[in-house]
């Protein structure tokens, strides 16, 4: 059983990986050598026999790596974080997949895919790493980083029992750093001082007194934990921060069911030099190696582990190319010049003039007419160039071309193909040389990926604010955990549930998002022409993929209109959109401002016609006043006359009442037995008489 605790064990361990692995390392620093040192594609044997002569470095090597390098550079290295099971959703994962990205954005990490790729390309080997740092100097929220690791040929050690290609299945790992003797002692007061060293290994590269090689040791131990699980169906592991909430769910009605324990593997971090531990070991979030090896050309043959990248198959020929043009130049410097045949007559004053043939530009020379030598002066002679020599450096330029399968098509060159199908066929031969490069980073960024999505819960917990970014670069926050009223079954769920579920991922090699983004607009232009609906339906979609200024709040517009239209499916909802769907839920719903405009014009046609109305109203009123005015005015007018009718019997009345007065006056006075003369009893009777007349007339 490994003892990671003995420092022994872990040096013995450490030097039969550098032994196991000492040919690859080796190899792989040649080529690193060769294309970045100025007298590394020359051997040291041919160089110092070469004192003095021509040594002369044609490099057609470089521009390989440059090729297949920048085509790496411009590919998008896309991750696709999908479901696999434990409850599990998809907006979960692509929340989990805009983290990643962030993780990514802040660690620089395409900076350090493209190194490696530019390593990998040219040794066949790199590595960079994940760990863990505080968000700055005042926080106690740590982020996950990816970091390059410099000189991993010299510095990154495996598990030499490990075969897998990304290195999954290692056991450890060591990362040796470099201090200088006096961060050393002020990060180790008590330390020995005593650097690691590799006799394995070149001593250019280990054996530095001015420097002091510490190791970093990750090591998997297998720990037993009890897991839990609640009656909520979810699953947490008996740990300090399952204590921590204990009482919380206790609180909220969730109990424990049943417990069972299991073993999983935890990596533990511990330093160390040449004579013993610098420190106490630290248990880590990650569950596997957070260092990620990237290997060129992988195999195993006969139980051996063989990698390389493009420039190992190119050493020899392109060696061969510089000897055989500087032997050429060499020759070609040494052979006498070509020389003019004359005779004294012929060059008789003309002295100085032959003294600048080799650097007089004027077209025109003249020379004395001698009899016994006619004609004009003759030039014989001259270099003559080893054909051989020739013939080998266009025989290794070919091979230099054909061994790193690059064809001209690849390298910019369009030789006679005249169509559009025959420059393609030609880049996918270039290609099929290539490709194997891509997969060597896929490989690497997808175990990355995993990596993070086992460490991600642990790091970003619960309520914590985080940065998601989408593939288009653009980003929101989001809180983790968050726990919501559903308002359609009116329980709470909690959105952004990291902690549960289970999910892998995927990377793959692709145009860069400029090239996707402009092919979707050609596309979706090309299917609008068939059928336009597609720009109305999506047409948010189109405005994010055009790149010019502006167009970013277009698209913002046109899909809060197409939100508040209902064109949006729900599960394309932003978190931003749910809680707005929410509160207009639970708010009294806003009129349509279409139904508002409609009857706003109804409105206003009734209040038109209700005017008419009253104007209609106005004038009946008036001719029934007219008309009133009128039937008043006959009335008065018949009363009138009726009252004139009425006059004379009123008087007539009032005067009978007065003799009838006059007469009981009279009678009192005169008393009952008086006697009337006859003139006066005859005018009474008249009296009477018109009276009672007036009466039956009435």
């Amino acid at each position: 059983m490994p003892n990671f605790n003995d420092h022994g064990y872990v040096m013995t361990e450490l030097e039969k990986s550098q032994d196991a692995d000492h040919d690859n390392r080796e190899r792989a620093r040649e080529a690193d050598l060769f294309t970045s040192a100025r007298d590394g594609q020359w051997e040291p044997e041919w160089w110092n026999a070469s004192d003095g002569k021509p040594r002369y470095t044609v490099d057609m090597t470089s521009p390989i790596v440059d090729q297949i390098s920048g085509e790496i550079e411009q590919a998008d290295f896309g991750i696709n974080v999908d479901p696999s099971g434990g409850g599990a959703d998809k907006k979960t994962a692509a929340t989990l997949n805009g983290l990643i990205r962030n993780i990514q954005n802040i660690s620089n990490a395409e900076d350090t895919f493209n190194a490696a790729g530019r390593r990998v390309v040219n040794s066949g080997f790199d590595c960079w790493r994940v760990v863990q740092k505080f968000v700055d100097s005042d926080s106690f929220e740590q982020d996950l980083i990816i970091e390059g690791i410099p000189n991993a040929i010299d510095r990154v050690w495996f598990d030499d029992g490990a075969e897998m290609r990304d290195k999954s299945d290692a056991k450890w790992a060591v990362v040796m750093q470099a201090f200088t003797p006096e961060e050393y002692k002020e990060k180790w007061p008590t330390g020995s001082e005593s650097p690691l060293g590799a006799e394995t290994c070149s001593n250019a590269y280990f054996n530095k007194p001015d420097l002091v090689m510490v190791g970093e040791l990750y090591a998997i131990k297998e720990i037993e934990r009890e897991l839990v699980l609640m009656d909520n169906g979810t699953v947490y592991e008996d740990d300090d921060e399952f204590k921590s909430v204990k009482k919380e769910l206790k609180d909220l009605g969730v109990s424990e069911v049943k417990r069972r324990k299991r073993k999983k593997n935890v990596v533990y971090i511990r330093q160390f030099d040449s004579s013993g531990w610098l420190d106490e070991e630290r248990e880590t979030v990650f569950q596997h190696i957070p260092v990620i090896p990237v290997y060129g050309n992988f195999k195993i043959i006969e139980n051996k582990i063989i990698y390389f990248g493009a420039v190992e198959k190119l050493l020899d020929v392109q060696r061969v190319l510089n000897y055989s043009l500087s032997r050429e130049i060499e020759e070609g410097a040494l052979a006498p010049r070509a020389k003019y045949w004359m005779t004294a007559k012929q060059v008789s004053g003309y002295e100085d003039t032959l003294q600048t043939l080799n650097t007089n530009s004027d077209p025109v020379q003249i020379y004395n007419p001698d009899s016994e030598a006619p004609g004009a002066p003759i030039q014989s002679g001259g270099a003559q160039i080893n054909p051989g020599l020739r013939s080998m450096s266009e025989a290794m330029r070919q091979a230099i071309g054909q061994t790193a399968n690059q064809f001209s098509a690849s390298m910019g060159d369009n030789p006679n193909a005249q169509s559009g199908v025959a420059i393609k066929q030609l880049q996918n031969k270039g290609d099929i040389g290539t490709i194997k490069y891509f997969k060597a980073l896929e490989i690497a960024i997808n175990h990355t990926c995993r990596i993070l999505i086992n460490s991600i819960p642990k790091v970003y917990t619960k309520d914590r604010r985080v940065r998601i970014l989408a593939e288009d670069g653009s980003s929101e926050m989001v809180t983790l955990g968050e726990e919501v009223l559903d308002a359609e079954t009116g329980e709470t769920v909690t959105l952004n549930d990291l902690s549960s579920g289970k999910y892998d991922s995927v990377c793959s090699a692709g145009p860069s998002f400029q090239n996707k983004q402009q092919e979707t607009v050609a596309s979706m232009i090309e299917v609008a022409r068939v059928d336009p609906s597609i720009i109305q339906m999506g047409g948010d979609i189109l405005l994010n993929n055009i790149t010019a200024p502006g167009m970013g709040m277009m698209a913002d517009r046109k899909r809060a209109q197409l939100f508040q239209q209902g064109l949006i499916p729900q599960d394309q909802w932003t978190e931003e959109e749910e809680a707005q769907m929410m509160q207009m839920q639970q708010q009294p719903p806003q009129p349509d401002p279409l139904m508002v405009a409609a009857q706003a014009e109804q409105g206003k046609a009734e209040a038109a016609l209700g005017k008419v109305q009253i104007e209609q109203g106005k004038l009946m009123l008036q001719g029934q006043k007219q008309q009133f005015e009128q039937q008043k005015a006959e009335f008065e007018a018949m009363m009138k006359a009726q009252e004139n009718q009425l006059a004379p019997v009123q008087a007539l009345v009032d005067m009978l009442s007065t003799n009838a007065s006059t007469l009981k006056t009279l009678r009192e006075a005169t008393g009952a037995d008086a006697i009337m003369s006859p003139e006066a009893l005859g005018a009474f009777q008249e009296q009477a008489g018109i009276v009672t007349a007036n009466q039956e007339a009435l």
